[in-house]
């Protein structure tokens, strides 16, 4: 056995259990979380960012979109039978955007997606376990398609992969390929569409055909830059770590200020309340008028021939029941009391069959009081 297959063997579990521990899932956040405090220009200059060309076909016109960070913003549409055209398309991509892979979307319903459940362990061969699935899953030879799988889900409990097999015939990607004309060449690759618009992440173009990737020294840049950021990050938190001393000094001598500003105004605030308290029932007795004031105003404005048989004052209201010669004139001559507001007569007004007078019920608003109030502030404005 050579000493790279042992090697392999005895890293090969380990890889498998980080694979299945949470722990890529913490790097991963962590690392999002860290490139999200950098300006857009930076991550793209560390290869964060996910930048694409994207490529889709639709009823004889090439459609131009472009990906920056997963928001994809529509280019424009070229026609698929003006050789020419896209040739000129295609020069001006190479000088002008360069660096941007080209991606060719195709519709998924193209290809064929069985679903497959595999033990943890052939994941490091996974694609060479799939190459032999292809003539049992699909009606296509191997040499026939161009395949990919990829990874749903990881079971740790049963060991167990649910892996997608993307199958594409090689006749259908030729075609798409064809129709490109002078666009295919330089693609970086082939992935395909679902109905809900979501790529699936996979690459069905031939590693021959594949443009080239990024340079070693850019990679080593990214790489320089993720370092400095790194030591940017940690000489701001032993920054912090310094400060952290005297802003706890700081806040301990505020704390004891604020207790004492507390004090003095919870002192203030029960003195302004027991001033306000005293005051209460001085104001309230002097904003309505008294009893006395009330029956004087009341014989005053009501006629001999009028008699109060109940008198009923209470929170503001001002209830009259008695009987006169003509009841309704009553309101009128109640109207310019400045102690009785807006009266008015309620129910019905009945003669009395012994006296022949008018039996009436009449309630009213003293002035000055929270009925008097509530009135103004329902009227319209």
């Amino acid at each position: 056995m050579a000493a790279s297959d042992t090697v392999s063997g005895t890293i090969e579990p380990l890889r498998l259990r980080y694979l299945d521990s949470p722990l890529p899932g913490w790097l991963r956040q962590a690392g999002d979380a860290l490139l999200s405090l950098l300006p857009p220009s930076m991550r793209r200059q560390l290869g964060a960012g996910d930048r694409r060309l994207l490529l889709g076909l639709d009823a004889g016109q090439l459609q131009l979109h472009a990906l920056d960070d997963e928001r994809s913003t529509p280019i424009g549409t070229v026609p698929l039978d003006d050789a020419t055209l896209l040739a000129q398309l295609h020069d001006k991509l190479d000088e002008d955007a360069g660096g941007v892979r080209r991606w060719l979307l195709l519709d998924a319903g193209q290809t064929l997606r069985p679903v497959l459940s595999v033990p943890a362990s052939a994941e490091p061969r996974l694609r060479e376990m799939m190459a032999h699935e292809i003539d049992r899953q699909t009606p296509f030879a191997p040499d026939q398609v161009r395949f990919e799988p990829r990874v749903l889900s990881r079971d740790p409990a049963t060991r167990q992969l649910r892996v997608e097999l993307v199958v594409l015939p090689t006749a259908r990607l030729d075609a798409a390929l064809n129709q490109l004309g002078p666009m295919a060449a330089g693609l970086a690759g082939v992935d395909a569409v679902d109905a809900a618009g979501h790529r699936l992440g996979v690459n069905l173009l031939p590693l021959p055909g594949r443009a080239a990737g990024s340079d070693r020294a850019r990679r080593l840049n990214r790489w320089l830059a993720a370092a400095s950021v790194l030591a940017l990050v940690f000489a701001l938190w032993l920054m912090l770590g310094n400060r952290r001393a005297a802003y706890v000094a700081t806040e301990s001598r505020v704390a004891a200020t604020r207790a004492e500003a507390m004090q003095a105004r919870r002192a203030r605030n029960a003195l302004k309340a027991s001033v306000a308290a005293s005051t209460f029932l001085a104001r309230k007795r002097g904003e309505q008028p008294t009893m006395l004031e009330l029956m004087n105003d009341l014989s005053r404005r009501l006629p001999d021939s009028t008699w109060l048989e109940k008198v009923t004052i209470s929170e503001g209201s001002v209830t009259l029941i008695g009987q006169s010669q003509q009841a309704s004139a009553l309101v009128g001559l109640l109207q310019g009391s400045p102690l009785i507001l807006r009266p008015t007569l309620t129910g019905s007004v009945q003669t009395d069959p012994r006296t022949g007078k008018e039996r009436f019920t009449m309630t009213a608003v003293v002035a000055g009081s929270a009925k008097e109030q509530e009135g103004t502030d329902a009227r319209p404005r």
